[in-house]
């Protein structure tokens, strides 16, 4: 099996080498026999316009690759004077759309070359009005042969054309090689004949065509709407002919366009190019050709960069699916909230609006100038219809990122996301095409996607810092103060189903209700308007959202607008400040540990335990209300607003530090100490209990109640004045609690021996 395996590979290798083999030499052979055709491109303006290497819409490549792949060996010659020397050894030199002046031994050289038996196609162009026009490039080398082109004149016609009137339909086609096997073709933003002299005309615009000057006069530069006028000429319009000059021939064709543009009328446009130069060489005339399409003459270059397109789209695409993913693995939906200034609110609007102006003008006015086949140096509608898809899908993102910050006041910052790629493929297609096209201004279409990316980088700034939701200061609690809880029952009932009111705690108003999924939920209102809430409920959401434990309540939604509350996990009771026997006390502050370690490892800190905030639900018990909650970016951090009888020394005065995890760890010991004792540390005044939590021990569980003494060195440590003194984190704490749960069952065990 493995040998003929080897074998079959061995033959499509050998397959593989011949036809490569046989494709080498066939071309070598056609270079070396074929015909040999000159480009003359000494001064293309600007940039790479008219030139052979060129994809643009005036590039000749498809006409180059169109005579290789018949057989012609293509050159260019790329620096001026034309001399005798770089005409030797070539059958045909065409001239088409140089922007330059020839100088009279130039004149007389190509002369020359005619008469000694070489072709001349000399492809007009309609503008260049330089000394006049009696001096411009082709008017002088027409003008040697006694033929002439209209100067600064496009022919047009408004009833025969397609797309543009610029694109003319030629149907008065007379018999000639030239012409041989085409009845029509598209003659595209060309000039006519004006003088043929003793040339023979092979083709006529209808009599409905007429010269248009409008758009290149000085008065009417800015005027042309290619609508004829008194004071143009009407068709028919000679726009191709041919002569012989001593050994040699010459055809006269007043549009660069006609079969280099029409890549979608190509089989007569090219033909006729392809009849030409065979006419031209004294090849006969093909009955069948092959044509290739539109591919450059420089085809390595050109596919690298194609290739270096796609690859790019790759990438950006690539990126984009997998930060997207990243994000929603790694983000809970409810996302950190700041809130925001009002000034910088407007700044954002402000900077988005003023982008999606900016965008519109890069990507739509400009493009105006690609779609104006009056305009040579700009006219390319394939870049214009790339650019007008990629600027709308830029501008529709950034409308829907500032409807979304008007409106709903919330930064969608996937959408960012969608346009920073965008913008990025778009400088990317810039760059690597940009010399392609030979635009001078492709290099502003690059800055310009450059600065299309500070508004995209600004909202992500703020999204970093303020969040999802945009809250200015104070405006979203405004509304808190006029509505009553039968008000707030109001509001809800298109969210929420058997809404009940429960009551209220020092923060806000609860209810309990169904929502759209079919879940029992709480909603939290808060009830005051005053900077210290609005700071509450910000912190509260912002660190809630990022937690997930089974003993934890779960935060499901919030909202800001129109009214500013959260939505939560429904637990049906809340522990009570009772005692309860050693095993269940140590089962509850068992699983509140456990989610206090989920939390801290989150970098999160409650800094508010107490039985009110410890709910039940199925036997679990669940940490609730992270109003007071701090996100821990440093070793230490400060926290106050803590209840007075749970409130750690480092809560009530700096000499004991700051807050850090051991400060939940102070509050779950007065939690599990009020659970075997049934009484909490310190009673009295505010005053008075502040001042005995700084400068006295509290009374030890075990001697209140001798059921604690498993646990009372355990709880103590927990309610050491110095941080250092208990445990260094909820871990320890837990091993601790896993010890003694293990003794306990040892001990249990032995006694059921016993008995």
């Amino acid at each position: 099996m493995n040998i003929r395996r080897d074998k079959l590979r061995i033959s499509i290798l050998f397959l593989i080498f011949t036809y490569c083999l046989f494709f080498s030499i066939h071309i070598v052979s056609a270079q070396d026999d074929g015909y040999k055709v000159l480009f003359d491109e000494s001064e293309p303006y600007p940039g790479k316009f008219f030139t052979i290497n060129n994809i643009g819409t005036y590039g000749a490549s498809g006409f180059a690759t169109l005579l290789q792949d018949n057989g012609y060996s293509v050159s260019r010659l790329t620096d001026k004077p034309i001399t005798p020397e770089k005409l030797r050894g070539y059958d045909v030199l065409i001239i088409m759309g140089n922007y330059r002046n020839y100088t009279d031994d130039e004149v007389n050289t190509i002369k020359d070359f005619v008469k000694n038996g070489g072709g001349l196609f000399l492809v007009a162009t309609s503008w260049g009005n330089i000394d006049g026009g009696e001096n411009f490039a082709f008017n002088k080398i027409a003008r040697s042969f006694g033929v002439s082109f209209a100067n600064n004149e496009i022919v047009t016609d408004n009833e025969n054309y397609i797309f543009f009137k610029n694109f003319v339909s030629i149907t008065d086609i007379k018999p000639s090689p030239l012409t041989n096997d085409v009845s029509s073709f598209y003659y595209i933003m060309g000039t006519d004949i004006k003088d043929p002299g003793t040339s023979m005309v092979v083709a006529y615009s209808d009599n409905d065509s007429f010269g248009d000057q409008g758009f290149t006069t000085p008065d009417n530069a800015t005027t042309s709407n290619l609508e004829k006028d008194v004071n143009e000429k009407t068709g028919p319009l000679p726009v191709m002919s041919q002569i012989e000059y001593g050994k040699g021939k010459v055809v006269f064709m007043g549009a660069a366009g006609s079969f280099i543009n029409s890549f979608l009328y190509r089989d007569n446009a090219w033909k006729l190019g392809l009849n030409t130069v065979n006419w031209l060489s004294g090849q006969p005339i093909p009955t069948s050709y092959k044509t290739s399409g539109i591919i450059p003459y420089n085809l390595p270059d050109f596919l690298y960069r194609i290739i270096g397109t796609v690859l790019l789209a790759i990438i950006l695409i690539t990126g984009l699916f997998l930060k997207l993913r990243h994000d929603k693995k790694t983000e809970s939906a409810l996302t950190k909230i700041e809130s925001i200034k009002n000034w910088k609110f407007r700044s954002l609007i402000a900077i988005n609006a003023g982008f999606t102006v900016l965008a519109g003008i890069i990507f739509i006015p400009i493009n105006y100038f690609l779609f104006d086949i009056t305009m040579a140096m700009f006219y390319d509608p394939n870049l214009g219809y790339t650019l007008i898809i990629i600027g709308a899908l830029f501008i529709f993102f950034m409308g829907v990122i500032l409807y979304n910050i008007i409106t709903r006041q919330i930064l969608l910052i996937k959408y960012n996301y969608f346009n920073i790629i965008i913008s990025l493929f778009f400088i990317g297609l810039t760059i690597l095409l940009g010399d392609v096209y030979g635009f001078p201004f492709m290099q502003i279409f690059t800055v310009g996607g450059l600065i299309l990316l500070i508004p995209l980088a600004v909202n992500l700034w703020f999204h970093r810092n303020y969040g999802h939701y945009l809250i200015i200061e104070g405006k979203e609690f405004d509304r808190l103060e006029k509505l009553s809880a039968n008000a707030l029952l109001y509001e809800f009932r298109a969210i929420y189903t058997d809404l009940d009111y429960l009551g209220e705690g020092g923060f806000g108003r609860v209810f309990k209700a169904v929502n759209k999924n079919g879940q029992k939920v709480a909603i939290k209102i808060p009830k005051t308007f005053d900077k210290r809430a609005e700071r509450t409920f910000i912190t509260e959401v912002s660190n809630w959202s990022h937690l997930d434990h089974p003993n934890i309540v779960k935060l499901y939604d919030f909202k800001i607008l129109p009214i500013p509350y959260i939505e939560t996990e429904f637990c049906p009771d809340k522990l009570e400040k009772e005692k309860k026997p050693l095993k269940e006390a140590v089962n509850i502050i068992y699983q509140v540990a456990k989610g206090l370690q989920y939390a801290h490892g989150k970098h999160i800190i409650h800094g508010d335990i107490k039985f009110s905030n410890i709910l039940i639900s199925d036997d679990v018990y669940k940490i609730s209300d992270w109003g007071l909650s701090k996100l821990k970016t440093d070793e230490s951090l400060s926290l106050s607003g803590a209840t007075p009888s749970y409130a750690a020394p480092e809560q009530i005065s700096h000499d004991f530090g700051k807050s850090d995890e051991r400060t939940d760890i102070y509050q779950l010991g007065i939690v599990f100490y009020a659970l075997l004792t049934g009484k909490l540390p310190f009673k009295g005044e505010v005053f008075q209990i502040y001042s005995s939590t700084l400068t006295k021990m509290p009374t030890p569980p075990m001697e209140i109640d001798t059921n604690a003494e498993p646990v009372n060195d355990i709880i103590m440590k927990c309610l050491s004045k110095n941080k250092e003194d208990r445990y260094s984190s909820m871990e320890e704490l837990i091993e601790a609690l896993d010890d003694f749960i293990a003794n306990e069952t040892i001990l249990y065990d032995d006694k059921k021996q016993k008995d």
